[in-house]
């Protein structure tokens, strides 16, 4: 479902308690009732780390920061979130177009909300234009890289998991990556291709995974792994999926 576009601009989760979704100034707020142990590649307290609130925040196509993280950081100061305890991604995806799916499953409950742009679509594994992630595009252009003189589009999937659940730290990272397969899956049956390459997509340059993980005595048994054989990996995948497949098909709609 996609709440926003129903009317909402508040949504608090029905299965996941105490969760709340909020929509203003140009982010998307997932705050958590309490600090969670929060895995990402989040261009904002990226890594492994401990926080109570995600930001999903929308620039323009043509965005343009030479220190997004810095960037994220006074945002976050000028919204009110403690930026310690925030983790921040950007994107130029219509964030309208969040599209959220809930589940109570097997010692778990499960929230996965996905924004998502492919104007920058990607096939992972085959040859393209690249560039150096420890320097700008400005300074590789020097050592004569042609993806210098290519414009980088923020287009973006992001996708937030919060779990309620005892978990493994191996297990969270099965789920990361059952999360970036259901992800590739959703695009290949879109058929959403990479316009470098002609070839399905697997996602887009700049995507962002970030899993969530509550642990408030609701459960007492623990997630050894999260593969897709397992019922919470098995979860996350159909969330995921079925998020992405939703934000991606009516990314044009208004």
């Amino acid at each position: 479902m996609q709440p926003y576009r129903a009317g909402q601009q508040q949504y608090a989760a029905q299965v996941v308690e105490d969760v709340r979704i909020s929509w203003r100034d140009a982010h998307v707020a997932i705050e958590l009732p309490e600090k969670a142990r929060i895995w990402s590649s989040a261009v904002f307290n990226g890594g492994e780390t401990s926080g109570s609130c995600i930001v999903n925040h929308m620039v323009g196509r043509f965005f343009d920061s030479k220190d997004p993280a810095e960037y994220m950081r006074e945002s976050c100061l000028a919204w009110g979130y403690d930026p310690a305890n925030t983790v921040g991604l950007i994107t130029a995806a219509k964030l309208s177009h969040l599209s959220l799916q809930e589940r109570h499953g097997d010692e778990f409950d499960l929230l996965c909300a996905t924004t998502a742009g492919t104007t920058n679509a990607a096939r992972a594994g085959v040859p393209r234009a690249v560039f150096s992630s420890y320097m700008t595009i400005k300074e590789d252009g020097r050592n004569g890289n042609e993806a210098a003189a290519i414009p980088q589009k923020p287009g973006t999937i992001n996708t937030v998991i919060v779990l309620e659940a005892q978990l493994t730290d191996a297990a969270v990272w099965n789920l990361l990556m059952v999360a970036s397969e259901a992800k590739a899956a959703a695009l290949a049956d879109l058929h959403i291709q990479d316009p470098e390459t002609g070839l399905v997509a697997t996602g887009t340059t700049t995507d962002t995974v970030v899993i969530a993980v509550l642990n408030r005595g609701t459960y007492h048994r623990k997630h050894l792994y999260g593969g897709t054989a397992t019922t919470i990996g098995s979860a996350v995948g159909q969330l995921v999926y079925g998020t992405v497949y939703e934000s991606v098909q009516t990314q044009k709609e208004k």
